[in-house]
């Protein structure tokens, strides 16, 4: 019994074991529901200290600005639905991508930017996750807002 005791906790703290794609599936699932449910504590215990985000808004955000984001409302969504397209793996670098269908609450800063009424928009993400001491670490996030269907690009100059 000891022997599988001591098998099952190297098991779990070794990097080779937890370092896969289940466990950064899980990692990137975790933070779509503290997202999902507006929970900055929780965002904030997975972000890098060094994270970066990409906003939607076209701008870039320290952790500190979208922790803080979280808190007051200027984040939030009333649906966030996430569909996870591809994951890669390399190193302690991972990256999930896919699409995701948000409504931005009428609060948020995307709320009030948004002259549509706050419907649902498609977005394309890119999230980068560091394995480091362990775990999965929110290092950075890409995301922008999908045009939509049959809209015109920008006229060239």
């Amino acid at each position: 019994m000891r022997n599988l005791l001591l098998c099952l906790s190297f098991a779990t703290a070794s990097p080779a074991f937890a370092q896969d794609e289940s466990s950064l599936r899980r990692a990137d699932a975790a933070q779509h529901e503290a997202a999902r449910t507006r929970n900055a504590d929780a965002l904030a215990a997975m972000m890098h200290p060094m994270f970066q985000v990409n906003s939607p808004e076209g701008e870039m955000w320290s952790r500190e600005k979208t922790v803080s984001m979280w808190r007051d409302g200027g984040i939030g969504h009333d649906r966030f639905d996430r569909f996870v397209e591809t994951t890669s793996l390399d190193g302690n670098v991972g990256v999930v991508a896919g699409r995701e269908i948000v409504q931005p609450s009428a609060n948020s800063v995307a709320g009030k930017r948004r002259a549509d009424g706050g419907r649902a928009v498609e977005r394309r993400f890119t999230n980068v996750w560091l394995w480091k001491d362990g775990q999965w670490w929110f290092f950075a996030r890409h995301a922008n807002e999908r045009p939509s269907v049959g809209s015109k690009p920008p006229a060239s100059r």
